[in-house]
Formats: structure tokens, C-alpha cells, sequence
């Protein structure tokens, strides 16, 4: 019996890689990147001399895999090396003026976000480092491939400091980014255009998205036909994103693997004429030759590009004639992608994709089958067991990156993914027609009927009581027993051995308990002032229920501000968030603002200048545990204390680093502790 690295060769790579960009991202200097490959090329010369005959090669065999082991190590390491954005010398960027190539742009109501690419700076070539560049205001005229000039004052991209927070840093760094700039819009000019292959791809996107716009279909389809064939997924409606997600689907609203297979059948099958005219390998490049160009139309997503990789080395495997293997096939182009972005093994996408597509080709014979003279109950079954192994394989990841759990996918998947190949047949169909300024309202209709049929059927499933459930928290070491225990299971049905149940029933029992550990040690009464550079949110709990002030923004988005949390609700395990707009009372708190009465301790949020009215309800001279300053106050601390007396100072993340200034330097006149949300992440209060 063939073992997995005999079934699997680029493993051996593959293994090794990853360990390699791990060790590089843990440790710091060359060293530890270094010393393997260094060791394993003087095992290779070794070997090589040593080696005389055939008997004496198979002996050292397992020396020359570790001799390949270490040397992949270290090109795993090296490749994270040379790929990281390197650090910039501040004070000697900042304050000149810059030009750099605009390579994404989002836009929102009244702002822009912008990857672009650092050029030129006083005139000086640099090498490229990409930042994040965001506006106040926008410029439609502005699009990918434009040069523009503005004057730098960079910064590292860094975390709030918020408990359980979602780490912008990391995602960021993951991108390839790590400093930003914020700036008017009336800051930027455009100097030139840099025409190159992505360019004359974004330019056709959106000439084929302007077409799309442009014709009579429903608003809804149409966003669906534009997310799916154009990656412009900002088109589809936020509901329609959220309803998707609660039935389990959300899949199908993103561009990925799934569509790029369909691309690629519907590509093979148009052109079976080359069969006929012995040409199949002429066939087969085409087909990849499709893929790579609709990955450069989409905007070279990450998604995307990984699904092309591992087609295109199923079929040039088939081209150069090699015994192709769908799991090899995938393990090479993990290899490529991560050789190309080190980075990606640390994004949810790229693990959610490689887990459930391993998962199902490794696993999808070895589940008990249906026998069956119906080919439709077989085909069913497939189905099935497929969405079945797909949800085992990704529930504790989705738990861990998205604190929600989805059981609904089995069915769904049933019910939608049998139509999503007549929609992209109907849709590629309806966008040739649209390109050409055709329409035919046979093709609108089908189309129409598809996508009422997938809503309807999503809407429905949505609404399922327990097959959904949100706020779970899930700790990255609960996620490796998750495996192990999964990892053991495997083996059973493999081998049908009974030590491997025992070794899943002992991982299950120490799954069980790490869980409950992480629970017993989550504080269940808490008051934190977030930092937020917006608005000052201040959030405390007990016994599941949550309670969120914003005394300084009261028109904020409950619902946004909600999802940018939603880690710490779970980890408190906050079922239930009442927001407070005003005056408010319970067991828990009584707020009367500007002034709150939470678990004992008593608070006055400064949102303005001082107020008479503050003095006359409250008193003069009365012991106040902690003022909070936001971006609204206008006073001044001396006058403030005239009225109060106060243990310490909360600065909110909001206000300007001018009045931040100001204010720490009275809180050292006065004698007065002061804490920086800005530069000290969140406050948080413990009550036991």
C-alpha cells in the first residue's frame, strides 16, 4: 500500500513550505530561515558522493526527503522574507511629496479606500511599498492604473486595542500593507496613467459592468450576474449577503472555486468541435488559457486565483501527458500560491478553500454509499454526503473567524447548487447579448425565474429556528483539537482500527474541556470604554445581557458598529445588546446623561462644554469615579474640577490629537490620572 507522500509527492513541498513561512513569521532574524537549507544542501552533496550503487541509494533515501525537507523549509521562510512590505524611514518620507500607482479603489458614501503602490518620493525612485490610503470625499474619475501625487504623512496601521478585536493590522499585513494615510480628497492629483496587461483588464471590467447596468433586467439579478461573472460583489445588497450567509450558501455570492469550475466546464464544452479534429491539447490549453484570463477580469482575487492554479494543473498535467491526481493537483497549486503570497496561508479564504476541497476529494469515496438502481437517489446521496463533509470540515474555522455555526448548508446546498450551472450558462449567455446590445427576454425570464428560485429557497432557509447560530467563540487551540479529533476519525474509516476511536473519544473529552475552561475564565460583569476613533462606545454586561452607550454619536450604525464586535459579544457570551439612546433604568444600570451609574461606580461623559445643567442635577462637589472626555468637549479640565472630583480621566480614542495634548497636560497640573484610549487600547472595568 502506497503511502500519502507516494499518492501525494508535492507534499513533500508542501509541508515543508508552510513550516518554513511559520518559523519566518515567528522568529526574527536569518538564522533560523537559513540553517536548514544550509544543513540540507550539505546532506545533498553528501549523499550524492556517497551514493555508489542502487542498494546503497535506497538505504540513504530517507535522508535525501530530509535533505528536501530542510531545503523547502527554508524556501518557505525566504519567500515570506523577500514578500513582507519592508519599514519605511518616516521622518524622512513624511512632509515630501509622493506619486504612487492606484491599484484598488472602494468607495463608499462619502470616502474612499485606495491600495496603492509608493513609487516616487521627492522626485527619488523607491522600491514599491503598498499603503492604504483612505479619503474624505470622492473622485469618480479616479480608476485603477492612474499615477497620483499627494504629499506623505504616513502611519503604521495598527489595532485599536479593543478585547477580541479584529485585527486590522494582521489583515492588512496579510495584503502586503503596513502604513496608511488619510487625507482630503482635494490632496490628491492625477499625473499620469500606467497602461499594462491589469490595466486593459480592469479597463474591459468595467466596460462590461456599464453594459450590465445598462439593461432591463431586474436590479437584483442583474448585482447577482455582476458579483458572479465581474467579482464586483459591493453591487450585491447587503440583506440579500446576510440572508445567503444565514441559509449557509454564502459561497454563492462569492467568487471562487465553485464558479471558476463552472467557467471551466462550460469552456471545455464549447469547444468539444477540437476533439473531433484531434486536437485535445489544443482544447485543453484554451481552456486554460479562459481561466487566466478571466482571473486578470476579476481583478486577480486571491479566490480566484487559487482555483485557476489548481485547475490549470489538472489539465497540463493531461497536456504533458502525467498521471493527474485531483489532491496532488490541489496540493501543487497550494504550493504556487503560496510561493507567489507567503502571506495567504494565515487568510481565512485561503484555509476555508483548501480544507473543504481536500476535504471532499479525500473523503467523498470512503462515507457509506447509496445503492441504488435511481441515478437520481445516487447523484442525491453525493450531493449529501459532499455538503456534509464540506460542513464538518469548516464549521470550527467558520466559528473561529466569523463567531457563527451553520447547519442548513446540507440542505441548501441540495436545493441551489444543481441550478448555479444553468445560471452561469443563462448569465455568461446574457452578458455576450448584453456586450452586443442584444437582449432576449426568453434568456431575461430564465434567468428571473433562477434567481426568484435561489432567494425564495435562501429566505426560507434563512428562517430555520437553530439551524443557525450566531455569537460562538472558539479559541485557535480549540480549532487544532477540532482537527485532531476529525484527523483521528479519518483514520478510523481508513483503517477501521479501533485505537482510533479511542483516540477521538479522548480529544473530544479534552475539546469539551478546554472549551469549558475558556468559558469559566471570561469575566461575566464587565464596563469597558472601547476606543473607536469616531464615536466613544461604552459597553457593559451581566448574566448575557450587553448594554452600549454612544453618548457622543447617537445617529451611529447599531447594526455596523454590532458586526465590528461581534467577537467580544460571543466571547462574553452577550446574547441579547440593548442600546441606550437616553434616559434608562434596570437592576444592572441607570443612566441620566451625561451621567451613568453602572455596577457601583459612577461616570460623566464630557460630550460638550460645561454645562450648569450637569451641576445642578448632580450637585456641586460631587465624587465622580471617572470622566470621560470625547471629541465634543470644548471646556477645559480646570473648570470642570471646580464642580467635581474625579479619580481619573478617560480620553477618548475620538478626539483630535491636539485637544489629546491639552488634556493630558492639565491632567499633570492637576495631579490627575489620565488613560489614553488612542495609545492604551480599551478601558476595562472588571466587577466581581
Amino acid at each position: 500500500m502506497k503511502s500519502a507522500l507516494s499518492r501525494v509527492p508535492a507534499l513533500r513541498l508542501l509541508v515543508p513550505f508552510i513550516i518554513g513561512i511559520t518559523l519566518a513569521e515567528s522568529f526574527s532574524g536569518q538564522l533560523p530561515i537559513l540553517l536548514p537549507g544550509l544543513i540540507g544542501f550539505l546532506t545533498l552533496i553528501y549523499l550524492n558522493f556517497s551514493g555508489r550503487n542502487a542498494i546503497l541509494r535506497w538505504r540513504l533515501r530517507p535522508w535525501w526527503f530530509a535533505a528536501v525537507f530542510m531545503l523547502s523549509v527554508s524556501a518557505g521562510g525566504l519567500s515570506l522574507r523577500l514578500w513582507q512590505p519592508q519599514a519605511i524611514e518616516l521622518d524622512k518620507v513624511n512632509g515630501s511629496m509622493a506619486t504612487g500607482i492606484v491599484q484598488e479603489i472602494s468607495r463608499y458614501d462619502f470616502s474612499m479606500q485606495m491600495r496603492v503602490t509608493l513609487c516616487h518620493v521627492s522626485g527619488h525612485r523607491i522600491s514599491p511599498h503598498d499603503i492604504l490610503v483612505s479619503t474624505r470625499g470622492c473622485d469618480y474619475q479616479l480608476r485603477e492604473c492612474d499615477v497620483i501625487a499627494f504629499r506623505c504623512n504616513l502611519d503604521p496601521i495598527t489595532n485599536l486595542g479593543n478585547p477580541d478585536e479584529f485585527s486590522r493590522q494582521d489583515v492588512y499585513w496579510q495584503q502586503g500593507m503596513i502604513y496608511k494615510q488619510h487625507l482630503a480628497v482635494s490632496q490628491l492629483r492625477i499625473v499620469g496613467h500606467r497602461v499594462s496587461l491589469y490595466d486593459m483588464a480592469m479597463r474591459l471590467r468595467r466596460a462590461l459592468t456599464k453594459k450590465l447596468l445598462c439593461t432591463s433586467l431586474s436590479p437584483p439579478a442583474r448585482d447577482l450576474i455582476v458579483a458572479l461573472l465581474l467579482n464586483q460583489r459591493q453591487f450585491v445588497d447587503h440583506e440579500l449577503q446576510q440572508q445567503f450567509s444565514a441559509a449557509g450558501v454564502a459561497h454563492v455570492l462569492a467568487l471562487s472555486g465553485l464558479h471558476v469550475g463552472l467557467l471551466a466546464g462550460i469552456i471545455w464544452f464549447l469547444l468539444l468541435p477540437l476533439d473531433y479534429l484531434r486536437l485535445k491539447k489544443l482544447r485543453l490549453f484554451v481552456t486554460v488559457l479562459g481561466l487566466v484570463f478571466f482571473a486578470f477580469m476579476t481583478g486577480l482575487s486571491l479566490s480566484v486565483v487559487r482555483a485557476v492554479i489548481m485547475i490549470s494543473c489538472t489539465l497540463v498535467a493531461i497536456i504533458l501527458y502525467r498521471k493527474s491526481s485531483a489532491l496532488n493537483a490541489l496540493c501543487m497549486s497550494a504550493l504556487l500560491t503560496l510561493v507567489i503570497w507567503p502571506a495567504a496561508i494565515y487568510q481565512a479564504s485561503f484555509q476555508l478553500s483548501y480544507v473543504t476541497v481536500a476535504s471532499i476529494i479525500g473523503l467523498s469515496g470512503k462515507l457509506p454509499s447509496v445503492v441504488s438502481k435511481s441515478r437520481l437517489l445516487n447523484w442525491l446521496w453525493s450531493l449529501v454526503a459532499t455538503s456534509l463533509i464540506a460542513m464538518l470540515a469548516t464549521i470550527m474555522l467558520t466559528a473561529y473567524y466569523f463567531n457563527s455555526m451553520s447547519f442548513q448548508s446540507i440542505i441548501s446546498n441540495v436545493l441551489i447548487l444543481p441550478v448555479m450551472p444553468l445560471f452561469m450558462i443563462a448569465a455568461i449567455a446574457f452578458l455576450v447579448s448584453a456586450t452586443a446590445g442584444i437582449e432576449w427576454s426568453v434568456l431575461n425570464l430564465c434567468i428571473e425565474g433562477i434567481y426568484k428560485y435561489m432567494n425564495s429557497v435562501s429566505d426560507m432557509l434563512s428562517d430555520f429556528p437553530y439551524f443557525h447560530i450566531d455569537r460562538i467563540y472558539v479559541t485557535a487551540s480549540s480549532v487544532w483539537i477540532f482537527y485532531a479529533v476529525l484527523l483521528a476519525l479519518v483514520a478510523w474509516l481508513m483503517t477501521r482500527k479501533l485505537r482510533w476511536i479511542m483516540w477521538s473519544f479522548l480529544l473530544s473529552n479534552v475539546l469539551i474541556a478546554h472549551l469549558v475552561y475558556v468559558h469559566l475564565q471570561t469575566p461575566q460583569e464587565e464596563l469597558m470604554v472601547l476606543n473607536n476613533y469616531r464615536s466613544t462606545p461604552i459597553l457593559w454586561h451581566k448574566s448575557g445581557k450587553g448594554y452600549i452607550w454612544i453618548p457622543d454619536d447617537m445617529e451611529s450604525d447599531t447594526i455596523q458598529f454590532a458586526n465590528s464586535i461581534k467577537r467580544l459579544l460571543a466571547h462574553r457570551s452577550i446574547m441579547s445588546v440593548k442600546w441606550i439612546t437616553g434616559e434608562s433604568n434596570d437592576n444592572v444600570s441607570l443612566v441620566k446623561p451625561p451621567f451613568a451609574h453602572v455596577f457601583g461606580q459612577r461616570i460623566l461623559v464630557a460630550a460638550s462644554g460645561v454645562n450648569h445643567n450637569w451641576i445642578e442635577a448632580a450637585g456641586n462637589g460631587v465624587e465622580i469615579d471617572w470622566i470621560i472626555v470625547t471629541k465634543r468637549f470644548h471646556g477645559s479640565l480646570n473648570e470642570l474640577m471646580q464642580h467635581f472630583s474625579c479619580r481619573q480621566i478617560i480620553v477618548s480614542g475620538s478626539v483630535s490629537d491636539e485637544n489629546r495634548i491639552s488634556i493630558k497636560k492639565q491632567c499633570n497640573e492637576l495631579g490627575i490620572k489620565c488613560y489614553d484610549l488612542k495609545s492604551q487600547g480599551a478601558w476595562v472595568f472588571a466587577y466581581h
